[in-house]
């Protein structure tokens, strides 16, 4: 037994006791939806679903379906069709015969220097009538209800925006491993002990759910300024930070959810954008995603092979980082957290793929779209877990 062994496999278990230590800062300062109680306001204030989709023609009817029935009495939901080769178009428009607070609009063209779903959300924003804007995901489920208590809570407490970490409904024995290492990378990475501080700096937005008052997005740079920003959903919600909106964020559980990925196949293309994250550095990808492994599961089990003193900390380190899973898993309805162990090498597999994708393409393909690594890096925004607003850059609100 080396000293190099024993500090490694300390190091390790010292790191899995941080996770768990911040697991349950993040269930003590994430409360679920079903705790927040406010009475309703005067007069419902006007609700604006915003829907980018592109080729969602298998989940769009369930998941629109459940936003018209929210039970919200002053609302709209605006489609906007980005392109899509499928039906997704032609069922969007058939459910808004039959409701007519359901609008479609259709892009078939992406100005230069955007992003696709960011210049279909800033379509949808203009065409909106509301004093509220919700960007949702086209597979995103809401609960009936849910809606009318998250604007409640909203307008009482004077909060300018909501995002909720939604259940991720079980699908497949991989995928499910892969949403209890998403649920840990997300609370974990992105500090969300730290959203609902309003002394703090961090702010948190998911693609499936991100509410925000009109004037807020107003007083801010606006959707323009993150035209190219691969992490769209969380950097709009630390850019509404950086800019005094009131933020909070709360854990679904059952009030919004929908699956991650219907196969491996999606899931694979959906995460290839997650190559702008290891800066088309394939020296990055391959100590990125080797530093994961190691950590999460080589050295421990390595040091449970050797036996002995240095076996209780290997022993030690992966029962932290179990704890820390299930605690997530439970408090964000996730599935999958006994299966932590396959997640942790699927999600990175997924990443050491993506990474190597971008690099050899010098691009990200992102929804059947191709974006130069010149261009993705020239619009990153959210940099550290911040955005920087920076005033040299022109307000674009469309």
């Amino acid at each position: 037994m080396t000293v190099l062994a024993v500090t490694l496999v300390s190091l390790c278990a010292a790191f899995a006791a941080i996770q768990l230590a911040l697991a349950l800062r993040v269930r003590a300062s994430v409360p679920p939806l079903s705790a927040i109680d406010a009475p309703p306001p005067r007069a419902w204030p006007r609700l604006s679903i915003i829907v980018p989709a592109r080729n969602e023609a298998p989940r769009i009817e369930a998941a629109l379906s459940s936003k018209l029935r929210c039970g919200y009495e002053n609302l709209e939901v605006v489609v906007v069709d980005d392109r899509s080769t499928d039906d997704t178009g032609a069922i969007a428009a058939r459910l808004a015969r039959a409701d007519p607070r359901l609008v479609v609009m259709r892009v078939d063209t992406v100005p230069p220097g955007w992003l696709g779903k960011l210049h279909a959300m800033a379509i949808g924003a203009a065409r909106a009538t509301g004093d509220w804007l919700l960007f949702s995901d086209a597979d995103v489920h809401v609960a009936p209800d849910a809606l009318a208590r998250i604007v409640a809570h909203a307008e009482a407490h004077d909060v300018d925006f909501v995002s909720v970490l939604p259940r991720m409904d079980p699908t497949s024995v991989l995928l499910d491993a892969f949403a209890a290492t998403i649920a840990r990378a997300f609370a974990l990475g992105g500090r969300t002990w730290r959203a609902n501080d309003d002394r703090s700096s961090v702010g948190v937005g998911v693609g499936a759910f991100n509410l925000v008052r009109r004037r807020a997005l107003e007083n801010s740079p606006g959707l323009g300024y993150l035209r190219m920003e691969i992490a769209d959903d969380v950097a709009l919600g630390a850019m509404l930070k950086a800019s005094g909106a009131r933020c909070r964020l709360f854990a679904a559980r059952a009030d919004v959810h929908l699956a991650f990925a219907a196969t491996c196949s999606e899931l694979l293309q959906t995460g290839e954008k997650l190559g702008f994250v290891l800066g088309f550095s394939l020296i990055k990808a391959a100590l990125a995603t080797g530093l994961w492994l190691a950590v999460d599961l080589a050295v421990p089990i390595a040091a449970i092979a050797c036996g002995g003193p240095i076996a209780a900390l290997g022993a030690l380190a992966l029962a932290f980082v179990t704890a820390a899973h299930v605690i997530l898993a439970r408090h964000f309805d996730t599935p999958g957290a006994h299966l932590w162990p396959l997640g942790s090498i699927l999600g990175a597999a997924l990443l050491a793929r993506a990474g190597v994708l971008a690099w050899r393409r010098g691009a990200i393909i992102w929804r059947g779209t191709r974006y130069d690594k010149a261009v993705v890096r020239a619009g990153r925004r959210w940099v550290g877990g911040r955005v920087s607003l920076d005033a040299g850059l022109p307000s674009t609100h469309a």
